[in-house]
């Protein structure tokens, strides 16, 4: 158990590029790391801000993840949506995947690139 802990950013990244591959393959298109990775950048700025702005802190975390759905449905480009929707199925489930690999998100990017 202490092995998964230790190396859950390589386990997680691993994963998640089979799951990446996966889904390119049952759908027959590639889908861009790009794309991902900077959209999901958008929604991780999306979360900090709700997350450190006065007027948002406060409120549950329900409220705080459909005004997080809210804002991200509105600042993302329709092809990063498209992308997202691919990839997590909803604009929520690509959120609640940031909320909880906040801290390690962009370090998988290098091992999944062994991969691509």
């Amino acid at each position: 158990m202490d092995f998964i802990i230790a190396n859950q950013e390589f386990i997680l990244g691993l994963i998640s590029a089979l799951v990446v591959w996966i889904i390119s393959r049952t759908t027959g298109s590639v889908i861009d790391k790009a794309k991902v990775n900077s959209a999901l950048a958008i929604i991780l700025d999306i979360i900090q801000d709700i997350k450190i702005n006065p007027a948002t802190k406060d409120l549950d975390d329900y409220a705080k993840k459909q005004l997080a759905v809210e804002r991200a449905t509105k600042s993302l480009p329709a092809k990063q949506t498209k992308v997202i929707l691919k990839v997590f199925g909803t604009i929520g489930g690509a959120i609640e995947y940031v909320f909880h690999n906040r801290k390690w998100l962009f370090s998988i990017g290098k091992a999944i690139k062994g991969v691509f």
